[in-house]
């Protein structure tokens, strides 16, 4: 198991047709790979978190186009397909008095691991302890 910090991209959206594919298409346009997306809805307006490949491209180009955007530095750990390695890496965090504020996983991405993307309460911590959950002989190697 490996992670690494990724800074996120949120832009609220307004709830109606088309406006996922205005964002989507921007990205595009921009040369933008959008490597995790999260859309949450809500009566009035939706809530799209991007995993970027270039956060700094992506910002720019969303604001110039009168987006929006907050920016939050998230935790990708890559999953494999050991079984229970969710649970482990949740249980490791829980144990160090870790909060899971939101997360969500992505599609498979290299050599076939998805990503658990995290945003956390205790950011350095959270770091410490999956590091030493990869490296105390539970978790396998990459």
């Amino acid at each position: 198991m490996t992670f690494t910090l990724r800074r996120q991209l949120t832009v609220a959206l307004e709830n109606e047709p088309g406006r996922l594919a205005l964002i989507s298409r921007l990205l595009t346009d921009s040369g933008v790979t959008i490597d995790g997306l999260c859309v949450i809805d809500n009566i009035e307006q939706g809530v799209v978190r991007i995993l970027p490949s270039d956060a700094d491209v992506c910002h720019d180009h969303l604001t110039s186009n009168g987006f929006y955007v907050v920016e939050s530095e998230v935790l990708a750990v890559n999953l494999s397909s050991m079984h229970g390695i969710l649970a482990r890496v949740t249980q490791a965090l829980a144990d160090g008095k870790i909060n899971i504020d939101y997360a969500y996983v992505t599609a498979a991405h290299e050599a076939g691991y998805s990503m658990l993307v995290m945003k956390v309460s205790d950011l350095p911590m959270a770091e410490s302890i999956l590091e030493n959950l990869a490296f105390d002989g539970s978790m396998p190697a990459e």
